[in-house]
């Protein structure tokens, strides 16, 4: 058991609790809902806040079937990145970045990509410095994200503190907008209501009187949340926005999960995968332009992934196909097919964004998403080539329909994916020099 660095006594409170189940307990509180009353886009505000979005997808790539060729605004997307080509006017394609230091294969590279190396992960930092007044610094959402991952999450508030996401869009949309989809009001809401002030009270009250006992570092990290809780209680008394989101089109397929499903849970059942994937695409897509959160994370499966792609007539598992072997194989066919799928559901999330009004322009306009994967070539586990993709203008910050190359760029070694990380933030508005990782330069990317 860890000791408080001030005190050194048992990090153990008053209410028996240690710091893991204290944790685990803020990322439960942390996703209760705004309830009610949702923010609404504020058309008179001066400036319009910039969003970030992290998509994972799983098991890196085959580097030279992946990475376009050609000029920076003249290339060609190879098989496995071709379904991009019809929204590459709003991308940035990234080759010869590489991540180094940390950990290796799979379990390394999950560790690191939003973090590199750094204690706490990108969507975490920008959450916390671009939340202002809404309801959650930031949200993780997954697709069978935490179905038999063995290999961890991206998203760390702190060192080997990493936040699983939600699985389960039904459960994750009740927390976020504080109602199941389709759900009425009414005397049963308005108990519901009277219910989660209750516990949002008896919250507020045990976590005040928890941080008096901690040391500065725990302090800190609680402060996070209680800021959180109290613009939570703050909307239910009456503050803030008093319009409303348009939720009408969620889940129009009509999903349920079954509660007789023990294992696997209906969410995680691969015949469900898609569905649920567009299902958090949409979600994502709800809570930014509602203004509930600026930053939002998507994990498509997780580092080793076990998921069969059903659609796809590939009967092998995307881990599996990513050793794929000889460039001719089978497995290498296999695993093209499986990214391309992948690919055409990041195509589904830019037209989302791309089609939805913002205050000035599109969501997309002011989003950054990056699009990222734990490893770049499959075949040998290792972090070079990484297949990254920026998408979307960053409030004007980013110029997209680009292909950018920094192979052999820091002194005849690629650049360190760390400096992407530092870019992003900086088009962020959240100015930094170094993010993690400092062994091959500070500063952020050239050309971004």
């Amino acid at each position: 058991m860890k000791k408080n660095p001030t005190t050194g006594t048992s990090m153990t409170n008053a209410f028996g609790m240690n710091r893991r189940t204290l944790l685990r307990g803020l990322g439960a509180t942390a996703l209760l809902a705004p309830f009610a009353q949702l923010p609404a886009l504020q058309k008179a505000r001066a400036a319009v806040p910039k969003r970030a979005m992290f998509v994972y997808v799983p098991d890196g790539c085959i580097p030279d079937r992946w990475h376009p060729t050609g000029s920076e605004t003249a290339f060609t997307l190879p098989e496995m990145s071709a379904p991009l080509e019809r929204v590459k006017q709003h991308l940035v394609f990234l080759e010869g970045l590489t991540m180094y230091a940390g950990g290796a294969t799979h379990e390394g590279g999950i560790a690191k990509v939003l973090t590199g190396v750094s204690p706490k992960s990108l969507d975490i930092f920008l959450g916390e410095k671009l939340g202002g007044s809404t309801a959650f610094r930031s949200l993780q959402l997954g697709v069978g994200a935490t179905f038999q991952n063995g290999s961890g999450s991206m998203s760390f508030i702190g060192e080997g503190q990493p936040v699983n996401p939600e699985d389960d869009p039904i459960n994750a949309f009740t927390r976020v907008f504080g109602s199941a989809p389709g759900g009425g009001g009414g005397a049963e809401q308005e108990l519901a209501q009277k219910r989660k002030k209750s516990i949002l009270d008896s919250s507020l009250a045990d976590l005040a009187a928890l941080q008096k006992r901690l040391g500065k570092t725990e302090k800190e990290k609680l402060d996070v949340h209680l800021d959180s809780l109290r613009e939570l209680e703050r909307r239910m008394m009456g503050g803030g926005q008093t319009a409303t989101c348009n939720l009408s089109g969620f889940n129009s397929a009509g999903f349920k999960v079954s509660p007789t499903d023990y294992y696997p849970k209906t969410y995680h059942k691969e015949e469900n995968f898609k569905l649920m994937g567009q299902m958090q695409m949409d979600l994502a897509t709800l809570a930014l332009s509602c203004g509930t959160t600026n930053v939002v994370s998507l994990m498509w499966s997780h580092a080793v992934s076990p998921t069969h792609l059903l659609d796809t007539g590939v009967s092998t598992a995307n881990h599996d196909a990513s050793h794929y072997g000889e460039p001719s194989s089978q497995n290498a066919k296999d695993f093209v097919t499986l990214k391309r799928w992948f690919m055409e559901q990041f195509v589904y999330l830019i037209d989302k964004l791309a089609n939805t009004p913002d205050t000035s322009g599109s969501l997309l306009d002011n989003t950054l998403v990056l699009l990222c994967s734990e490893l770049g070539d499959s075949n040998l586990h290792d972090h070079a080539r990484v297949p990254f993709v920026l998408a979307g203008k960053a409030g004007g910050a980013l110029k997209t329909g680009r292909s950018l190359s920094y192979k052999g760029k820091n002194g005849g070694e690629n650049e360190p994916h760390s400096k992407l990380l530092v870019s992003i933030s900086n088009l962020m508005g959240v100015p930094v020099d170094s993010y993690g990782f400092t062994g091959k330069g500070t500063g952020g990317l050239s050309g971004l």
